[in-house]
């Protein structure tokens, strides 16, 4: 029988979206385009009154939900099958108190949304990504770590307070006041089945007009020299104003040749910061291209982000490095397989952690806890046609295989990987059995469920 949508479409101020509809193909499509579930109805929500309509139709209907902000779930978590999503793309209302030095962002908000408020009018920005189709809430809620953190903190570090609709359809303002264990969750947990959260507010700290920023690339020949290069300026030291990530891209337009770039800036005043990179510039030979240099936060933001293509199809697996692994060992094994690489918008990310502000905060401060984790990798397989899929996961599933000596187990909760057999120890470790608890209390039915969810405590 037909879904009875008549009740919803009187309620609903946003649009609403089924197969029927031309433009459900379009709606549909995620980050992952080798997701191919199919929803019943997509609610686009409008603001948060159209976020209680979904969520009690979904109730009184025995709908499953899922809950999508910019659709980057790397496992596609974002859509269910036969059932309602709730879209919070269209919640994109940003109110910045520049006395106060915080901003309430609604969860459709991207993060140049947010920077162009506080940053580029006023000098005060908080720890967002570089990612522009990536919306500010499940990142932050999932940990987010951009170039700020060592010097600043996660985002979610930075959440004061939250609006969230729970599984009744109630809208709960979620501070240290009212429900704090609410709020330890979704400082590193929020994605994981405690509601629908419509507005973040963040603080925000004070980054300079002028930093020194941009990207190196070197030949994939000279790879491991600059691996070793990095880690030594970062392990054993309290280095928390240069932040650099590296990415190992297999054919970056233009250059059509596989390349490891370092990215990043130095956060605070530019003096001293050329310097700073003297060591990893000297580590190889001419580089491709480096665009290092004074610039703003904002026009280094811009720039980056177009290698992460949307629509792509994608296998993405990785996790932290044990103390000590990442070595010469790992980067071996890593530079032969992207001299066999199946594809060329393929791609693997380093990006750097513990340390700084994100190990100044105890592990069980926040639900996020991999404080101590210094350096992630994330494998990203991406192509385009169906034909190649089989190629695209042997490779990741090989390279996963020579890394496994020298990962932790730990993984990074805003990238989630399908097989992982014991999740829960993979994302939370130690603060899981108090996640479930705070689902217990918030969500008893588990209303709000996917794969990888909180599970309700025996």
């Amino acid at each position: 029988m037909p879904l009875d949508l008549s009740g919803l479409r009187d309620a609903f101020r946003g649009t609403i979206v089924t197969p029927f509809d031309p433009d459900y193909e379009g709606v549909r499509v995620v980050f992952n385009n080798r997701v191919r579930t199919r929803p019943s109805v997509i609610c686009r929500c409008r603001d948060t009154e159209d976020v209680v309509t979904a969520v009690r139709f979904a109730r009184e209907a025995g709908l499953p939900v899922s809950i999508r902000g910019g659709g980057h779930h790397a496992c596609g978590y974002s859509l269910v099958d036969d059932g309602l999503v709730i879209d919070v793309r269209g919640l994109g209302r940003i109110s910045f108190d520049p006395g106060a030095a915080t901003v309430v962002a609604g969860a459709g908000c991207g993060w140049r949304d947010v920077d162009q408020v506080t940053y580029v009018g006023h000098g005060y920005a908080a720890p967002g990504g570089e990612c522009p189709t990536v919306g500010n809430a499940g990142y932050s809620m999932g940990g987010g770590y951009g170039f700020l953190s060592r010097r600043y903190g996660l985002a979610c570090d930075h959440i004061l307070a939250a609006e969230l609709v729970d599984a009744d359809g109630r809208v709960l303002r979620v501070t240290e006041d009212e429900h704090p264990d609410l709020l330890w969750a979704l400082r590193g947990a929020g994605g994981a089945g405690f509601g629908v959260v419509t507005r973040l507010k963040y603080r925000l700290d004070p980054v300079p007009r002028t930093i020194f920023g941009g990207a190196i690339a070197w030949p994939l020949d000279d790879a491991e020299a600059v691996f070793r290069a990095y880690r030594d300026m970062y392990v054993g030291r309290e280095e928390d104003r240069l932040s650099l990530y590296l990415a190992l891209m297999a054919e970056p337009y233009p250059h059509g040749q596989p390349v490891l770039m370092a990215y990043g800036m130095h956060v605070g005043p530019p003096d001293g910061a050329d310097k700073q990179l003297a060591p990893l510039r000297a580590a190889a030979g001419e580089p491709v291209f480096d665009t290092f240099g004074l610039m703003s936060y904002y026009d280094l933001q811009q720039a980056l982000g177009s290698e992460i293509m949307y629509g792509l199809q994608l296998k993405w697996r990785g996790g932290f490095f044990r103390e000590g692994g990442f070595g010469d060992q790992a980067f071996a094994s890593i530079v032969d397989a992207f001299r066999h690489v199946p594809s060329g918008y393929s791609m693997a990310r380093f990006d750097l952690l513990g340390g700084g502000a994100i190990g100044a905060v105890a592990a069980d401060a926040t639900a996020f806890v991999h404080r101590s984790s210094m350096f992630n990798i994330s494998i990203i397989a991406q192509w385009v046609r169906g034909n190649e899929t089989e190629a695209n996961l042997r490779w990741t599933e090989e390279l996963m295989i020579a890394l496994a000596p020298h990962l932790s187990g730990e993984v990074y909760q805003n990238y989630a990987d399908e097989e992982l057999e014991d999740w829960p120890s993979a994302y939370y470790g130690t603060n899981y059995a108090r996640l479930q608890e705070v689902k217990r209390r918030y969500d008893p039915a588990d209303f709000f469920h996917h794969p990888q969810s909180i599970r309700l405590p025996e």
